[in-house]
């Protein structure tokens, strides 16, 4: 069944479990609408811990400099490459699987 993502809430209750199959297997997200407007979002548990995980990081001043600082060594070049720095710290790559 081919479900647009944003449907009225009578059409959720019709199909609600082709909703959650869709979200579990498919990791699809729908809006619910009730007389037009937007009400609800279902959307996969994972999905929404990634959402959560990433507002959490937004919301931390000091992290997101530090993400921004890093980038721009990146950017500018100044970074070790894995496989020099797997030598310096004596790794092999094969531990890391």
């Amino acid at each position: 069944m081919n479900i647009s993502d944003t449907i009225s809430a009578s059409k959720a209750r019709s199909n609600f479990y082709t909703l959650i199959e869709e979200v579990t297997n498919k990791l699809r997200r729908f809006t619910l609408t009730r007389r037009g407007e937007a009400q609800v979002v279902i959307m996969h548990p994972d999905e929404v811990a990634s959402w959560e995980e990433t507002m959490e990081i937004l919301s931390d001043k000091i992290l997101v400099g530090e993400i921004l600082k890093s980038e721009a060594e990146r950017k500018s070049g100044k970074f070790i490459p894995e496989a020099k720095l797997l030598k310096q710290l004596k790794i092999s790559s094969e531990n890391l699987k």
